[in-house]
């Protein structure tokens, strides 16, 4: 007979909250502390708050919001509902959080994560569903059955889960729901909630052990979670694996809520075989990594690898691994071969970062300042350097907003260091006739041993649609053999661009199609005609003009 589960703290708002302005600043984190402007929509007091014994990062008694599937029979259901979000900033959100759970026995207990555009009015799956339940696959259980009220003592009761919502970038009223469904189990706990942009993802199934890479990061599955079956339980969810999610963070130095940021070390070793605690964390080499196969059948054995052939001195570098940004820093035994830091026997899924000693491995350029200023369609970046060693110079690149891989960045320039400089440094770069769309910035700095990191601009740069028609006069001219002409559409237009000799008659076309509003910048190759003045003329919706061109060979 199963005992009642007392709640230690009060139940969420039984109504819907929808006062609360949009979240616009990410990453957003909600440890279930005081979670502001979530609320919950059920008939049963399935869900509320409660201290759990162990939080992911090894906390005692920490608060996370637990859905009480021991105390209820089977049939009701409930949703807790995020607050909205604003995601008109965001490139390739992503949500991760923790989840543990239980059965009583065999209970089918479920949960379900959904997703609203219309700012809670309705719900429904994320491209790729999420759906546990205790005989799913795989299990919502993250650890065998029991008979008393489950809460989580250890940190390995705990499974670490990734969402890709990048279908949703740019997007506003956003709202989240998760949804438990009783059928009188034991009890569902979830925590660290947090929602933030990622620079790459890879998503990979894993059906046996062995090898997964993502980019520079490779995982190494020694086992895939199944552990031996007990009498009670039968073989129906996870003999081959799960999903691997390794989510790469580029460019940007991981947020922390943790004091210390790095946990005092003294018992791991790095590859020059000394113990030290790291007093740099290198910002392109942050990664979250999750897997699904983690459940009631048994967790993972792994290996983590990062590929580190671009730092000059490894032995004092480690791997570090934390639950998420809410906890410290926690070097592991780090070892090296074939160009690549290794740790080893990992068996929880999590952040990790690689970490070193500035003295022997010195971050090259101290940025202070990284800024964009826009003129109608010139992007002119600025930056500051505190300090500088060794610096031979920065390239510019751009992707459009909507670019998800490290391919789609661009290199549009190049602007030569200073060296060695104790004093600050002040940069200045002008990426000129932009088209209409949304654009990220970054900064690559390179060291005169090739060596080079990144510094990604914060915001967004949005080129707008023109205020009126236009046509520019065309660059370079005189021209030989190749020239631009740039031309503004205030609104969606049929648009016509033909060149024109002396005499009148018509040499080339050059645009004749359907274009919408923006900035438009088109070449022309005049490689088939002979030298002299030529003209060119653009017609579109009400609006001409001519321009005249000098070609000379």
């Amino acid at each position: 007979m199963k005992k009642t589960f007392t709640i230690l703290c009060l139940l969420f708002l039984t109504v819907a909250l929808r006062g609360y302005s949009q979240i616009s600043t990410f990453p957003y984190v909600q440890t279930g502390d005081i979670p502001t402007g979530w609320s919950v929509i059920q008939s049963t007091p399935l869900w509320s708050l409660a201290p759990a014994a162990i939080n992911p990062a090894g906390v005692a008694n920490d608060a996370a919001i637990v859905c009480n599937f021991f105390s209820y029979a089977s049939g009701p259901s409930g949703l807790v509902l995020s607050p909205a979000f604003n995601f008109t900033s965001l490139t390739s959100p992503v949500v991760n959080f923790y989840s543990a759970c239980r059965s009583y026995s065999t209970e089918n207990d479920s949960l379900q994560f959904l997703i609203s555009t219309d700012n809670g009015v309705t719900f429904g799956n994320v491209p790729t569903a999420f759906r546990r339940s205790y005989n799913s696959t795989p299990s919502l259980a993250t650890g065998p059955s029991q008979i008393t009220a489950f809460t989580p003592t250890s940190v390995n009761d705990w499974r670490h889960e990734t969402i890709d919502l990048s279908a949703y970038a740019g997007l506003n009223n956003i709202v989240f729901a998760f949804r438990g469904v009783c059928d009188y189990g034991n009890n569902l706990w979830i925590d660290n909630f947090i929602v933030t942009n990622k620079d790459g993802y890879c998503q990979t199934n894993v059906s046996s052990a062995g090898s997964y890479s993502c980019g520079d990061a490779v995982v190494v599955f020694n086992t895939v979670g199944l552990r031996p079956l007990s009498k009670t339980e039968n073989q129906n969810d996870n003999p081959g694996g799960g999903m691997l999610s390794v989510t790469r963070h580029d460019n940007q130095a991981p947020p922390s809520l943790a004091s210390p940021v790095v946990q005092t070390n003294l018992t791991a070793t790095n590859p020059g075989n000394s113990i030290i605690t790291p007093n740099v964390i290198y910002q392109d080499y942050w990664y979250t990594v999750s897997y699904t196969g983690n459940d009631r059948f048994g967790y993972a054995n792994y290996d983590l690898k990062i590929d580190v052939s671009n730092f000059s001195d490894i032995s004092t570098l480690y791997i570090m691994k934390r639950a998420d940004m809410t906890a410290s820093w926690v070097c592991q035994n780090t070892t090296f071969a074939g160009n690549y830091l290794i740790a080893s026997g990992l068996t929880t899924f999590s952040d990790f970062v690689i970490g070193g000693d500035s003295s022997s491995q010195p971050l090259p350029v101290e940025l202070s300042s990284f800024t964009s200023a826009l003129n109608g369609r010139n992007v002119t970046l600025n930056w500051t350097t505190a300090s500088e060693s060794n610096n031979a110079g920065f390239d510019l690149e751009r992707r459009d907003a909507n670019g998800l891989t490290a391919g789609d960045w661009t290199k549009i320039g190049n602007v030569a260091g200073n060296g060695t400089a104790a004093g600050a440094n002040s940069y200045s770069f002008t990426d000129r006739n932009i088209e209409t769309g949304k654009y990220n910035y970054r900064l690559k700095q390179i060291d005169f041993n090739g060596n080079f990191e990144y510094f990604s601009l914060n915001n967004e740069v949005v080129i707008g649609t023109p205020e009126r028609f236009s046509l520019s006069q065309n660059y370079p001219n005189p021209f030989n053999p190749s020239t631009n002409i740039n031309y503004d559409l205030p609104f969606d237009s049929k648009v016509s661009i033909k060149i024109f000799d002396m005499s009148g008659r018509e040499v080339a076309s050059v645009v004749n199609e359907f274009k919408t509003a923006g900035f438009y910048t088109v070449n022309f190759n005049a490689s088939a005609l002979s030298s002299g003045v030529y003209f060119y003329i653009i017609n579109a919706d009400n609006f001409t003009a001519t321009k005249k061109m000098i070609l000379v060979k």
